[in-house]
């Protein structure tokens, strides 16, 4: 249902939530990416999405990187989600659907109807901070 990017996403953001109460803490995209077993150019992909969601803060040159734009219990994984999936909860978002005549869309759309609820209310209750391992 989400891409390898959310969960890259994903994964960079419970690493920057840990120093999030240091101001002073920016993480480069290369160590972030190291550390979770990510590909550094795909990483900095996520992390520009994650930037342009307002997700994370990124600033360039010495002493530059990542943090967390906001408090890790205000970025659920449906902000997530959303910046890097473009992911709609009022679409039917099905792989091998995108082609279907409109016709199965609606049967499959009613169908998946409570599912896709279940789903964007868990992705919305879920923050990065109930991720961070205490």
């Amino acid at each position: 249902m989400f891409s390898k990017s959310w969960g890259y996403a994903v994964r960079s953001l419970v690493r920057l939530a840990v120093t999030h109460d240091d101001p002073k803490v920016r993480r480069q995209v290369t160590e972030l990416a190291e550390e979770a077993g990510m590909p550094a150019s795909f990483l900095g992909k996520v992390m520009q999405a994650l930037t342009g969601a307002g997700l994370v803060d990124s600033v360039r040159g010495r002493g530059g990187g990542v943090r967390l734009a906001r408090a890790p219990e205000e970025i659920t994984l449906l902000d997530v989600a959303r910046a890097i999936d473009d992911f709609d909860p009022n679409e039917v978002n099905l792989p091998g659907f995108e082609d279907a005549p409109a016709d199965i869309i609606s049967t499959i759309g009613q169908v998946w109807a409570p599912y896709q609820r279940g789903v964007v209310e868990f992705l919305a209750e879920v923050t990065i901070a109930s991720l961070v391992k205490k």
